[in-house]
């Protein structure tokens, strides 16, 4: 997660070397690229200064949107512990009580019984497998007859008993599965949001950046527009030097 974190971070910084030098720079840009392209003077209501401040806000929505996305999926993700010490919780007390009941079972009538119920062999550790291993026992439990003879005298086993004590802890981990899974698909709607967001801001930042790079070169201002150009590490989503000491607009 931290990773991800630096990765939007990193977006974050790079946006501000754009809008920074809009808000530092805009105003001059404007008025060069008015004379440039009006030398006989703007037509009435144009300025160049709301078109620059337009493309600075959509750059700042499409980061603030990435920002809240990644806070979004952080925040989805901090949610799936309790669910998922819940589900471990339950899956181990289902399987210690298959073990139990296997042991009960072996210990009053003999090792012999216990494949008439489903207890022979390893007790799965799968939550999916075990839940299945215990419906199957829990039926065979109320289904089939205990009509062995205890190995001990006035020791006996109720079988009912034992099938709705394995039916309790069935529901018990059917209902955290289900928790857990809920879990998953919302991280999955907020991954989701998340990505479409990032794909969006690497579109927005290479428009914007690039235009902003061809309208100060055409203002005459070469050295700031080498500063907000959009090299390989920003188009990728990483920073250059100037995105962390603190963009264009200290320049």
């Amino acid at each position: 997660m931290a990773d991800v974190s630096k990765l939007v971070s990193d977006r974050v910084a790079i946006t501000r070397t754009l809008t920074s030098a809009i808000s530092v720079h805009g105003n001059e840009v404007a008025a060069a690229l008015e004379k440039a392209l009006f030398p006989d003077g703007s037509p009435p209501d144009f300025q160049v200064t709301v078109f620059l401040q337009a493309l600075g806000a959509l750059a700042q929505r499409s980061v603030d949107e990435l920002s809240a996305a990644n806070q979004a999926h952080a925040t989805e993700l901090a949610d799936d512990g309790e669910p998922r010490a819940a589900r471990d919780s339950a899956k181990d007390e289902l399987r210690a009580r298959m073990i139990g009941i296997r042991s009960t079972l072996s210990g009053v009538y003999g090792a012999p019984l216990l494949s008439a119920y489903g207890l022979s062999g390893e007790t799965p550790s799968d939550a999916e497998h075990l839940i299945e291993a215990a419906c199957t026992t829990e039926r065979l439990l109320r289904n089939r007859p205990l009509v062995e003879a205890p190995k001990q005298e006035g020791v006996s086993v109720d079988p009912k008993a034992l099938a709705d004590s394995l039916k309790a802890r069935v529901d018990a981990l059917r209902t955290a599965l289900g928790d857990v899974r809920r879990e998953e698909r919302e991280a999955q709607v907020t991954l989701q949001r998340r990505n479409a967001a990032t794909a969006t801001w690497n579109g927005v930042y290479q428009g914007i950046a690039d235009s902003l790079t061809g309208l100060f070169e055409l203002a005459g201002k070469g050295e700031l527009a080498d500063r907000v150009r959009p090299t390989a590490r920003r188009r990728a989503g990483l920073t250059e030097a100037e995105d962390v000491e603190g963009g264009a607009a200290e320049k």
